[in-house]
């Protein structure tokens, strides 16, 4: 029993010597990190159906202001893609609100005015192009908002 207290006693007498020894010694410590890309992405359809009259078949297309509101939340600086689809046989092409010129029906959402992981969401508005066959009348609309990635 005195013989392994002894041992246990001199093991701790040694381990302690040796890290004050190596205590004085200055050590360098590089250290390096990486944050994995996320994003969170909600889409709400806004406008439910649209009234197609003489004027808007004359024209071939109706401009639905404010028909979709986006909500990102991401680290990413690239932007987040978007296809947006049509339910109906008529095309649609999507446009940031209070911007001009629609472009067809997929765009990205541009984040790197953002801080990251901060939310924020941006409106848009869709124009529905009319078939040839279009007649008058109210009509559904029935969107697939979608991310790209």
């Amino acid at each position: 029993m005195r013989t392994r207290n002894a041992t246990t006693t001199i093991i701790c007498l040694v381990l302690l010597s040796a890290s004050l020894c190596h205590a004085a010694t200055p050590a360098k410590l590089h250290v390096s990190a990486s944050v994995a890309p996320f994003y969170s992405f909600n889409a709400t359809q806004n406008v439910a159906s649209y009234q197609v009259n003489s004027v808007d078949l004359k024209r071939g297309y109706i401009d639905l202001p404010n028909t979709i509101t986006v909500k990102v939340r991401t680290n990413l600086t690239a932007g987040v893609p978007v296809f947006v689809e049509n339910s109906a046989p008529s095309k649609v092409l999507v446009k940031e609100s209070g911007r001009s010129g629609f472009a067809e029906n997929a765009f990205t959402v541009q984040t790197s005015d953002y801080r990251p992981n901060t939310p924020f969401s941006k409106s848009y508005d869709v124009r529905v192009v009319l078939p040839d066959d279009a007649t008058e009348g109210n009509f559904p609309l029935v969107l697939s908002i979608s991310s790209a990635i």
